[in-house]
């Protein structure tokens, strides 16, 4: 049933999901598109934090159904002693008894591991928080994704009394030591921008360099804490407004099926690396290598080749190709391509701008080769691409 397709009357739901946070919000705002492509719900929630308890007002509410961050038992119990259809949200169970619509925690960390591979590091660490299941299904991923390529990752393990104390200063006090004892250079990837808020606070104590001796890159992308750090923090984009969006739908179905559904988790894919300064390096001991990619990081979308990058670093093509195969992995042609397939991501889910004009801007000569390479890059097309990280009305 497409999101259009109305039931009638208005439906009451119950939106259980924190506002105190960007993730949560862009939960909201997806399920607010999905409302305005057609589906008439009379909503109720109330502003409430991450982890707050079921409100007192659900035991007597006369609704329809809900969409809710079923994070703990005595949630899901409240919730199924209403009877009503649920949606859950949640990503931090292994298993939820309701329908559930939920980040990739692993393809979060694959495109963290991806964006530091690119950096040219040969030493990674990962920050995570024991507590939460998402946050160790990060770093399970990322640092799978790390060993796989040939490098070792280290990880943040706090004893017992600095895991009892969250956000203490003995847990500032034990993430700078631990950064402190890290090979350095280092990419530290952050389980969430809070955390590697915290990474960069204890880099700032111990008198490390930021993106220099410690590269860091957290989840969310909340850009007003993104923007106040110092420096401002590259996060992995997760695409929470889509996750609202199809739980929505989801709870349209159910809600329309008047049946119970079987309890199926669908993950939706982030989006991309949102670079700022913290991650803007090159970390490659090579120096006419780390020319060559900061010369193709500026010019990529301008139609460079790899003819350009000779003339701009001047060596013999055979040379560039053997120091980009040993030190990143890939071809010259391959890194300018990457370049302008993530300037092409951008453009696809951020902008309205037709495929044409997204290829023009990204650097491709045409909207044929552009597909073609968006296609090789990612396997899908990039009508495909922008149809699933997009609702209808994403930029409203």
């Amino acid at each position: 049933m497409s999101a259009k397709a109305n039931t009638g009357s208005s439906r009451k739901v119950a939106l259980l999901i924190e506002t105190s946070n960007r993730y949560g919000r862009d939960l909201l705002y997806g399920v607010r598109d999905w409302m305005r492509e057609g589906g008439r719900w009379a909503v109720r929630f109330t502003e409430q934090a991450r982890g707050a308890a079921v409100p007192s007002w659900l035991a007597d509410w006369r609704g329809d159904g809900i969409i809710a961050r079923v994070d703990s038992p005595a949630i899901a119990a409240a919730l199924r002693r209403t009877g009503l259809p649920v949606v859950d949200v949640s990503a931090e169970r292994d298993a939820s008894e309701f329908p559930r619509v939920s980040i990739d925690n692993a393809a979060v960390a694959r495109l963290a591991a991806e964006h530091l591979a690119r950096k040219g590091f040969a030493h990674y660490a990962y920050c995570g928080d024991e507590r939460f299941l998402w946050s160790r299904q990060r770093g399970a991923e990322f640092a799978r994704c790390v060993t796989a390529a040939g490098h070792l990752c280290a990880a943040f393990a706090p004893g017992a009394q600095v895991r009892r104390a969250p956000g203490s200063d003995a847990e500032h006090r034990a993430i700078a030591e631990w950064l402190a004892g890290l090979p350095k250079p280092v990419g530290v990837f952050a389980c969430y921008d809070g955390r590697a808020q915290q990474v960069l606070e204890a880099c700032q104590a111990r008198g490390l360099h930021v993106p220099d001796d410690v590269a860091v890159l957290g989840v969310d992308n909340d850009e007003v804490l993104c923007e106040l750090c110092s420096p401002p923090l590259s996060s992995v984009q997760p695409n929470a407004r889509r996750t609202g969006f199809e739980a929505a739908a989801m709870l349209a179905r159910m809600m329309a099926a008047r049946r119970s559904v079987r309890a199926e988790t669908r993950f939706v894919d982030p989006v991309r690396v949102v670079e700022r300064q913290s991650t803007d390096v090159v970390s490659v001991a090579d120096a006419r290598v780390a020319a060559a990619l900061k010369f193709i990081r500026q010019h990529a979308c301008e139609g460079v080749n790899v003819a350009d990058v000779l003339r701009a670093v001047p060596m013999s093509r055979t040379l560039l190709e053997k120091k980009f195969q040993a030190l990143l992995g890939h071809s010259p042609h391959r890194q300018i391509v990457h370049a302008k397939i993530e300037r092409a991501r951008h453009l696809l889910v951020e902008s309205e701008v037709s495929i044409a004009v997204v290829a023009e801007l990204a650097g491709f000569s045409d909207a044929s080769y552009l597909s073609v390479a968006f296609r090789r890059e990612t396997g899908e097309s990039p009508y495909a691409f922008r149809a699933r990280h997009r609702t209808s009305r994403a930029g409203a």
